[in-house]
């Protein structure tokens, strides 16, 4: 008997500090959980029944109800969507309703199953990485992107980006659909200060010659500044299509200097000459021959030009070295100079 109590206090001493540990890792997890999962206010509450109310709503058999649980739902996304600097309450809320929602999209007919194909795009940029942004986003009601905020249409921009890489050239009907979402998403980013990202889903799209299109006196600037910066670090041929839409932008509001100077690098002839003789403005043309001097590139040059032989000497370089000398004597360093004289030390005033 005493052997048995002494084993059964043993067995007991044992398990006490299992027992123990175990209890300490349940009061771990649950302390991990609360500091996870901060307490709602009221108002937080108030709008995560009211969501899931809505939810509830939508997957009922009374289709009456489904057109203003929508609307109510779509009312308050795009109110939380519209500054986004981190995951907005809605979207945070409806995470566990996503897969509902998306059954209620398969059992809804018309134009309620376009209004539901929207929302659950817009949840999709939270929930899912299987392009389903841009999938529900093509069955949905085509009304306007930027009704949901610069995030969506930025997500949408790179889902589209990534869905091109994979089409064959057997997918025209799917190219063509992309094509135009981003007809959409393009002069949106235009008009929101972001041509970097309009330039960059037309050139990972193939489809540069669109940029034209959207590109206005205010922004060209910008956007033919980025493209020009892009040849550096993108292979043939498509630097030499960042050159010529850059070029076609330029010529369209007239800079022609900064349009001979992308046919310079196209090392195109003839686009150089078709760029010269366009311009007719005296100034602007001798500015160019200049530039064609100094890259030492001649042209052939029609003899009907006004300046044609001034033209022709200046793209000669014939007064390029009178030009250093009379620009040497406007700056006064025609004779060699000591520094007292560059620095006139003798005009400082020094203390007795």
């Amino acid at each position: 008997a005493g052997a048995l109590t002494t084993r059964n206090i043993m067995a007991d001493t044992k398990k006490k500090p299992e027992t123990e540990k175990k209890d300490a890792s349940e009061t771990k997890d649950k302390k991990d959980k609360e500091e996870k999962e901060p307490e709602l206010s009221e108002e937080d509450k108030q709008l995560q029944e009211e969501l899931t109310m809505l939810v509830e709503r939508l997957a009922e058999s009374d289709t009456k109800l489904y057109k203003p649980a929508l609307e109510a739902l779509r009312k308050m996304i795009r109110e939380s969507t519209s500054s986004m600097t981190s995951v907005p309450k809605p979207l945070k809320f409806l995470r566990p309703h996503y897969n509902t929602l998306k059954t209620v999209f398969e059992k809804m007919q018309g134009e309620n199953k376009h209004f539901c194909a929207d929302i659950v795009s817009v949840l999709a940029m939270v929930n899912s990485d299987q392009r389903e942004c841009l999938k529900f986003r093509l069955m949905g009601s085509k009304e306007e992107l930027g009704s949901w905020g610069h995030e969506y249409v930025k997500h949408l921009a790179s889902e589209i980006a990534t869905e091109w890489q994979e089409l064959g050239d057997d997918d025209a009907a799917q190219k063509d659909r992309l094509i135009t979402l981003a007809k959409e998403i393009v002069p949106y980013n235009m008009q929101h200060n972001a041509e970097a990202d309009a330039c960059d889903l037309l050139m990972e799209i193939e489809r540069l010659d669109l940029l034209e299109h959207y590109v206005d006196e205010s922004m060209y600037p910008r956007v033919c500044l980025y493209l020009t910066r892009c040849v550096e670090y993108v292979p043939e041929p498509e630097d030499a299509m960042l050159l010529r839409t850059a070029l076609n932008i330029f010529r369209k509001f007239k800079r022609y200097p900064e349009a001979l100077r992308c046919a310079l690098k196209l090392n195109d002839t003839e686009l150089v000459k078709d760029i010269f003789v366009s311009c007719k403005e005296g100034l602007v043309q001798k500015q160019k021959a200049f530039m064609l001097g100094r890259q030492q590139v001649y042209v052939e040059l029609p003899e009907e030009l006004d300046d044609y032989d001034d033209l022709v000497e200046i793209m000669s370089n014939v007064h390029l070295n009178n030009n250093f000398l009379a620009l040497a004597r406007e700056l006064d360093i025609m004779e060699p100079k000591v520094p007292e004289d560059i620095y006139k030390s003798h005009l400082e005033s020094t203390r007795p």
